[in-house]
């Protein structure tokens, strides 16, 4: 009788590993992450570009030739860009060029401020005579103009206008000498009023003729007459009134000058009030104790 191999009895078994190969349920694989190329930079896409372009010595030639051309064209452009946005405003001819330029530039600008005091009141002058004679397509022309001024173009206006009232004043008192004595001061003061009298004259664009002598026996009579004015209280301003004109001269005149302007044509003004009405300059008493 031969003897039997053992009889070997396999299992599977009942609970598989799933991390083995082969199991049932074998966990995916993760994918492996492509690597992304490296993103290149401008100067190696440049260098790239021109390499492209620069591989034989005609085309390297040309390239070069026309980068000379595209970066002269390119400097031009960005030269003439910046003079537009940089340029003083210019100053139109306000004899022929049109009302709105004008009013524009003289109204708006501060290439008008920059301008000596006196070549803008001349220009203020020639616009007055321009707007006597325009005819009725300026006149329309000008209140289609003075309707549209609102917001910044208010605040400019006002701006310009105090800044040529404010100049026009210390045009005169940065000369006034307060250092001599007192009948030099009076010669100074007399010199003041006619220059004064004669360049504000010129804001309407009609120079005065009037000698020296007939400026100073009307501004003598004027004087007068303001303070009968003031002393009668049916006729003199009123309370309202002067308020209005101090804050007028203080807030929005006075305000855009340094306290050495304030001070010379406040001192100015006072020394002129009391010469026509005949006063100490000192004390500003009445001369020969009346």
């Amino acid at each position: 009788m031969t003897e039997r191999d053992p009889i070997k009895h396999e299992f599977d078994p009942l609970v598989y590993d799933s991390a083995e190969e082969g199991g049932p349920n074998p966990k995916p694989k993760k994918r492996a992450k492509k690597e992304r190329a490296s993103r290149r930079s401008v100067q190696q896409c440049w260098k790239d570009f021109v390499a492209a372009r620069t591989d034989t010595p005609e085309r390297a030639k040309k390239f070069k030739r026309n980068s000379i051309v595209v970066g002269t064209l390119a400097l031009l452009a960005a030269g003439f860009g910046a003079y537009m946005m940089l340029r003083p405003y210019p100053q139109p001819d306000y004899e022929d060029d049109p009302l709105d330029e004008i009013f524009n530039y003289t109204l708006f600008q501060n290439e008008f401020n920059n301008l000596p005091v006196e070549d803008r009141v001349r220009l203020v002058g020639s616009l007055v005579k321009r707007v006597e004679g325009m005819g009725g397509s300026d006149g329309t022309l000008l209140a289609a103009f003075a309707a549209g001024i609102s917001g910044a173009a208010r605040d400019q206006l006002e701006e310009n206008a105090s800044q040529l009232m404010l100049d026009f004043m210390d045009h005169f008192a940065k000369d006034y000498d307060t250092t001599g004595d007192p009948a030099a001061q009076e010669d100074s003061i007399r010199q003041l009023i006619v220059d004064m009298t004669r360049l504000a004259e010129e804001f309407d664009g009609r120079p005065t003729d009037k000698s020296d002598e007939q400026i100073m026996e009307e501004a003598f009579a004027q004087a007068e007459r303001d303070q009968r004015v003031f002393r009668d209280p049916n006729r003199g301003p009123s309370l309202a009134g002067v308020s209005r004109f101090t804050n007028m001269m203080e807030n929005r005149v006075g305000a855009r000058g340094t306290p050495h302007q304030r001070a010379r044509i406040t001192r100015m003004m006072r020394d002129m009030t009391r010469y026509l009405r005949n006063e100490d300059l000192s004390t500003g008493k009445p001369k020969g104790g009346g």
